[in-house]
Order: C-alpha cells, then structure tokens, then sequence
C-alpha cells in the first residue's frame, strides 16, 4: 500500500511523528446515495470546484413501480446523459420489490447506455422498510435472488449492491451472503448500521468485518466518514478495504473528499463560489421559489454542521436572499 506523507514530519517534545494520509493510488472515494440531495446538480456543482476527488456516485434511487416505464419519466430525470455531462461518473440505483419491475428499469438504464446499475437494499425510511423495499427487502432473500438472477440472465448490466447490516438484526445481511457469493455481482457496498437506526448511533464496525469477510466481491465500506481522522481510523482497521463511499460527511464539509486525498482547495476562495454554483443548479432544475428556498435550507444544515455554525437563522429564513446573505457570514 503506497502512503503519502502529507507533512515530512512534526516533532512533539523528543518525538518524531510522520503523518500520513494512508489513501493509495488503490483507494476509491464514491459518493453515497442521498435522496434529492446527491442530485445530479449538486453533482455538477461539486465537480466544477472539487475535480478529481471522487471517482464516481451512485445515485439517489429510481423507484421501480407497475407499469410501463419510458426514457423520458420525470424520475429518470437524474440519470438523463444531458444532465451528466461534464460530471462526476454515476452508477444509477434502483429501488424496487419484485423482480419484473426492477428488471423494466434496468432496462430503460441499459438502453439509455448504461453498463452498471446498483440496487438498494439499504435505505431506512421507514415508508420504504414497511412497503419492503430498501433495507426491508433483505428479510426476503428469495426476492433477491430472483431479482439478481433477472439482471444477470436478461441483461448485459454489471449489478452491484447497498446494503445494511440489516432491518433490525445484523443476521439479515448474513443469510443473503450466500446469494451474494452465488453471482458475479460487481461489489458490495455495506453500510455497517441497522436500518432501525437509521443514521444515528455508533456504526458496527465489528460486524461489517465479520461480514465482509464471508462476501466474494470486492465490499465497499459506508458510514460514518466525517474526517480525515475517521479514515485513517477505518483505513488501519480495514486496510483489505480500497472503496470508501461517503455521503452525509460530504455534505458536511464538501472539501473531505480532497482533505483525505492530500488535495487541498482555497476554503474562503472556493466555498461561495460552490454554494452560489450549487444554488443556481437547483434554481435551474426548479423554478418554484418555496421550494428552492426549503431545499438550500436542507443543504445548508449539513454545512453548517461541518462548519461548527448555528444554523437556526437560515432555517427561519423566508427567502433566498436572507439564507445566502446568513450563510456567507459563516465563510
């Protein structure tokens, strides 16, 4: 493993300390799934300002319903190749119960010209777990299985997979592990919490090593990355693992992707002009005020949590005027 010395060294008291990254040129940074936040403008946003420090993304889910799907349904929106020019690679994810529909829109995805598709098996929500879908369709490794095998036979797609440890016993995920092992899935991205937990508490990194040594593939670690700190942690715990993906600490400090990688960007320069860019994104996928209003407020929660800022002002904003002019206070 190659390791980039990013300071030569500091010396405490009679001490010498190296200080490393511990990110190889093995090392893959991809960005999670986060539903109507991880969109292909803020996608786009992100790349014009962060090049170069995310390999790719998977991207928030398409829902697969009954039905006849088409090209040109406002949720396939995200995935449209005009709205990922110039942007970070993605994998698109579907979200589905029933084999026959998630295979309608790996279709769709195929012949848009899509060679990956993910399918989740990880989202918490609970009007997703009760309807069995996301991390509530592991309790039916049947289902699974069918749907793998309906990808695998009737498409040329590589298919991956994000998981939970489970709904609400970290057994799921172990009974699907023999299905995993069964097909040439392409990864597995394993988000090492309960789906009942949904992003709190501490994640369980015992059992996601327990379990991805059992998984074939190749495991991508998710959860819980908000610092370089964290990383070197993880890195040392697992250092078989190469794929990191993060989400929610991306949000939080946009600049961790390079910070973990030894690349390191203008904070006071690059910041606005990342949140201006990312504003009229939004701005241009939606022309409805109240909503764009609402939606930087949600993105502004996360920066202001990386940035150690009350973000009580902006959330009692009425207008985009007031949320921008409180937020560039902050920078």
């Amino acid at each position: 493993m190659g390791i980039n010395y990013l300071i030569p060294k500091i010396k405490v008291s009679d001490t010498v300390v190296y200080q490393t990254s511990l990110f190889s040129s093995n090392d893959k940074i991809i960005l999670a799934p986060l539903q109507n936040l991880t969109n292909y403008y803020f996608r786009q946003a992100y790349n014009k300002f962060f090049p170069n420090t995310i390999d790719y993304a998977i991207t928030p889910f398409i829902s697969a319903n009954e039905g006849v799907e088409k090209e040109n349904k406002a949720k396939f929106r995200d995935v449209w190749k005009k709205n990922n020019e110039n942007c970070i690679d993605i994998i698109p994810q579907i979200l589905g119960n029933k084999a026959e529909q998630v295979l309608s829109v790996a279709k769709i995805l195929e012949q848009m010209g899509y060679r990956k598709v993910n399918i989740n098996l990880g989202c918490p929500k609970k009007d997703v777990v009760n309807k069995h879908r996301g991390a509530g369709l592991l309790e039916n490794v049947e289902e699974i299985d069918r749907i793998i095998n309906e990808i695998m036979t009737k498409t040329k797609l590589q298919l991956s997979l994000k998981v939970r440890l489970g709904n609400k016993k970290n057994d799921e995920l172990q009974s699907l592990i023999p299905t995993i092992n069964k097909y040439p899935i392409d990864f597995v991205a394993i988000h090492a919490r309960l789906a009942e937990q949904m992003y709190e508490g501490n994640v369980d990194v015992d059992s996601f090593q327990k379990l991805s040594a059992q998984i074939k593939t190749k495991v991508i670690y998710n959860g819980d990355i908000f610092s370089v700190e964290d990383f070197r942690r993880l890195k040392m715990r697992f250092p078989y693992v190469n794929d990191w993906m993060l989400g929610r600490g991306v949000l939080r400090n946009p600049f961790l992707c390079g910070e973990i990688r030894g690349i390191y960007f203008d904070k006071k320069q690059i910041y606005p002009q990342f949140f201006h860019q990312l504003l009229n994104n939004f701005m241009e996928y939606s022309k409805n005020d109240e909503v764009v209003v609402n939606k930087m407020k949600e993105y502004c929660k996360y920066f202001c949590v990386g940035l150690k800022k009350d973000s009580t002002k902006i959330l009692h904003a009425v207008s985009l005027n007031q949320i921008v002019s409180e937020f560039e206070t902050y920078l």
